[in-house]
């Protein structure tokens, strides 16, 4: 009687543990770094039993095509630490998306008059203005709509295809790429803040065109209410706009990451 494939998938009759804790180094990376899982608000338990589970499942599809590995402990080292930033670099790329959007909402906030009043973002770990805090939950809303947790899952198990187990390569090409995703990323957040700024300017140009031709208005008394009721327009409006370029972008994301595998497995220049 022939044996089910998915006994055969999760067999464990070839255990390999140095394979097994590198997997968890790649499959910890990602975790640690993919927007919403490395909140605060998440327990330590539960990230790192996800990353337990997430390397069982992926350890027999990933050691049924490496033959046992049995290499010293300053190797062995290396290849952990080499694995993780994999790992980490797969997640980084998704969590500039949400920097972007905290970027943007920072900027956005101070030219919308809620600059003053700052509260705790559940998904990172600094404090936003309030408008920046709503808008990285629509961020995390149109991550999950457009599946962008599945591509940084998909790309996490195709890695072990383009990148060998221990063999990531952090070049010249690495390093320059990064700092492209990290120049996008500020890139990204002036355009969504931009309406904001536009309007901004505006409304501080149309309070200074008044304050010159009625010089007994208190702008004081007047000034912030303008501003705080125009940001408040400008969210509601702007969402269209909002939501259109984070979609663009998180739709992008698994062209990205294909582009940062070739890179990290040394054939991408």
């Amino acid at each position: 009687m022939n044996a089910s494939p998915f006994m055969h998938l999760f067999s464990l009759s070839r255990w390999d543990p140095e394979l097994f804790v590198l997997i968890l180094s790649r499959t910890s990376g990602v975790l640690i770094a993919m927007p919403a899982f490395n909140a605060r608000a998440v327990p330590t338990r539960i990230k790192a039993l996800a990353a337990v589970a997430l390397s069982a499942l992926l350890f027999p599809l990933v050691g049924a095509h490496i033959p046992f590995r049995e290499s010293g402990y300053d190797t062995l080292l290396l290849e952990i630490l080499s694995e993780f930033v994999v790992g980490v670099s797969i997640g980084f790329c998704a969590y500039l998306i949400f920097a972007a959007v905290a970027l943007g909402g920072q900027l956005a906030g101070v030219q919308a008059g809620f600059g003053i009043v700052d509260v705790i973002n559940p998904l990172g770990v600094a404090e936003v203005p309030l408008l920046g805090n709503f808008q990285t939950q629509v961020a995390f809303l149109i991550f999950l709509a457009t599946n962008a947790q599945y591509a940084l899952l998909w790309t996490l198990a195709r890695s072990y295809d383009v990148i060998r187990v221990g063999g990531g390569s952090f070049s010249d090409s690495y390093f320059a790429g990064i700092t492209h995703l990290v120049g996008g990323m500020m890139t990204l957040g002036l355009v969504l803040a931009s309406p904001f700024i536009v309007g901004g300017l505006v409304l501080n140009l149309v309070l200074g065109f008044l304050s010159k031709m009625m010089p007994q208005m208190n702008l004081i008394s007047l000034g912030l209410p303008v501003m705080v009721l125009g940001g408040l327009l400008l969210t509601l409006l702007g969402l269209p706009f909002f939501s259109a370029v984070l979609a663009r972008s998180m739709g992008g994301l698994g062209g990205t990451l294909d582009d940062l595998l070739k890179v990290m497995a040394g054939h991408g220049g």
